[in-house]
């Protein structure tokens, strides 16, 4: 892989603008490409297991219907998760988390996990990290959401756990700061000179949401962000190689 100044690429769900979304094809396409980041997103099925998909229900996304959490893993691997994506995904299985991690092994590509809710004190929690922090190269992953109790119930399993808020400018900025998360993941709009300025002032890493224009490569870089997450990496990734 080619060595990438700021920002790198994170592929969004994988190469998800083509290949279906939070796929094994989507993830390997992406890893392919030279993307050094890879965003998913997770849910718990009924059984504990870390299903990797970004609703909570498999409706939008597979040929089956129902909630995730309400499903076993079984249930949910027997579905086909490229259905939907222009009949070229047909017979694609949904990953768990395992899987994932497993696919990306010892090699430079780093994980973004995005959590949509965890319970404190919960077995989700310890189960993320532990699946995280054994995989080789494991510190170089990080666990994202929205949902600040859910960052804060990994936190307490595990303490120096890479954590990022997700939101939008100054907001997310002011819970990242307050809470010592590493990075503020905001919505591409929210991110201005003076957010980037004060969040590494203190430290703290920007990335920007979603971002599939390549010619906003060079204003996102002007800002001097750390990092572009895209539904098309490998277009943005040409750009930051020119």
């Amino acid at each position: 892989m080619t060595a990438l100044g700021k920002p790198v690429i994170e592929a969004h769900r994988g190469n998800s603008a083509y290949a279906p979304e939070n796929t094994l094809t989507a993830f390997r396409q992406a890893v392919a490409l030279g993307a050094p980041w890879i965003e998913l997103d997770i849910h718990t099925a009924a059984d504990g297991e870390l299903i990797v998909m970004h609703d909570a229900t498999v409706d939008r996304t597979t040929n089956g219907t129902g909630t995730i959490a309400e499903m076993t893993s079984a249930e949910v691997k027997r579905l086909d998760a490229g259905y939907t994506f222009e009949a070229r995904g047909a017979g694609e299985p949904v990953p768990f988390l395992s899987e994932v991690i497993e696919l990306v092994g010892s090699g430079p590509v780093s994980l973004n996990v995005e959590v949509k809710g965890v319970e404190l004190g919960g077995t989700t929690a310890q189960r993320l990290v532990r699946l995280l922090r054994d995989a080789p190269n494991g510190q170089r992953h990080l666990i994202s959401s929205f949902d600040l109790a859910s960052l804060l119930a990994i936190r307490a399993a595990c303490p120096d756990m890479v954590l990022a808020m997700l939101g939008n400018g100054q907001p997310a900025l002011e819970q990242a700061l307050a809470h010592g998360f590493g990075w503020v993941h905001s919505h591409h709009e929210g991110v201005t000179t003076e957010l980037v300025a004060r969040a590494h002032d203190s430290g703290v890493k920007v990335m920007a949401w979603t971002v599939d224009d390549p010619a906003r490569f060079g204003h996102f870089a002007g800002l001097d962000v750390d990092k572009l997450c895209t539904n098309r990496p490998g277009d943005l990734l040409t750009v930051s190689r020119a």
